[in-house]
């Protein structure tokens, strides 16, 4: 590729505001809309997202394997013995047929539209107490150490991807950190609610903090408020207050990208698993109606976003035909 690849943190440091869910439908839509390929990093202990790629039983297996974010983890704590080098740290590639399986009937000459993914699982939670260091140079020099060797373990796959999006977890952890320091671009999900909108402006302060930026920033870059894209998540179009809520965060931001709102369904935790770990079901098959619709639009929005910072990228929309009907 001629530009960098642009890296992506999901992040907030509220939780239960669906970050994950908004990594994992931000991703495939930019696979299934975009033929792009993914990287996907999945710095969340709760490990969510792996979970809704890979499910239960594959979570549990990439830690068995020694491989995912734990395993680079494992390489920071005392007496370890361990390196990058002695570690298998592979990035899961085969659960792209999620996508892949519709995007290759329609571009066989082609292999575009993957989803590769460094897995989380629970270990992390005891893992990461030793990157922690009180505020000061270390608390520095630590993010920037586990940033190198997460771009070492992952050199091939973050050379083969259109763009590496990052699901954070909701503290400012040194994984944290070191994803909010990669990123080129911040995609930051919310509620329409009181307690949500409060954490969200607490991450956009503590972003732009005097004592923050010197570490983040980006040489060249424009500014975190235009380089922000703000999704609400589990919206209801018919609450008053959804909606007072929604138009006062346009209101009072408007520097910032806010997308169309995710609607709440019921369905989605029905829809957005894979059935099985080693199912093939296709973004076509899986999504139906307004969930796939929000997929699609969130996709094309965010494209348009980020196209606009960075002229260098040219992603266009892959003819699905008849498979684009929801």
């Amino acid at each position: 590729m001629a530009s960098k690849t642009p890296v992506i943190a999901v992040a907030n440091l509220k939780g239960g505001v669906g970050k994950s869910t908004t990594t994992l439908m931000l991703a495939e839509g930019l696979a299934y809309q975009y033929g792009l390929n993914v990287l996907v990093y999945d710095f969340d202990a709760q490990a969510n997202l792996t979970e809704l790629l890979l499910t239960s039983e594959g979570v549990t297996r990439e830690r068995n394997q020694e491989r995912g974010v734990a395993a680079i983890l494992d390489t920071f704590v005392p007496d370890a013995q361990k390196n990058i080098d002695d570690l298998r740290i592979v990035v899961e590639q085969w659960n792209a047929t999620v996508i892949d399986e519709l995007v290759r009937k329609k571009n066989r000459n082609k292999e575009q539209g993957w989803i590769s993914l460094l897995a989380a699982d629970p270990s992390m939670r005891f893992l990461e107490p030793y990157l922690e260091r009180s505020p000061g140079k270390d608390w520095f020099d630590i993010g920037d150490a586990l940033i190198e060797r997460l771009e070492k373990a992952t050199t091939f796959e973050r050379n083969q991807a259109d763009i590496i999006i990052i699901d954070c977890p909701p503290h400012v952890s040194t994984l944290c950190r070191a994803a909010l320091k990669m990123a080129d671009f911040y995609v930051t999900p919310t509620l329409a609610e009181t307690l949500s909108i409060w954490g969200l402006r607490q991450f956009s302060t503590w972003m732009t903090h005097t004592d923050q930026t010197p570490w983040l920033a980006k040489s060249g870059s424009a500014s975190f408020d235009e380089r922000q894209f703000v999704v609400c998540t589990r919206f209801m179009p018919t609450s008053r207050s959804h909606q007072t809520a929604l138009a006062g965060l346009k209101q009072d931001w408007p520097e910032r990208t806010f997308s169309s709102p995710i609607g709440a369904r019921v369905s989605m935790s029905r829809e957005l698993p894979r059935k099985s770990i080693n199912s093939l079901h296709s973004f076509g098959s899986r999504y139906r109606g307004k969930l796939k619709s929000d997929v699609i639009t969130l996709a094309d929005e965010f494209t348009s976003f980020i196209m606009q910072h960075n002229s260098d990228l040219n992603w266009q929309r892959v003819n699905h035909g008849k498979f684009l009907a929801g």
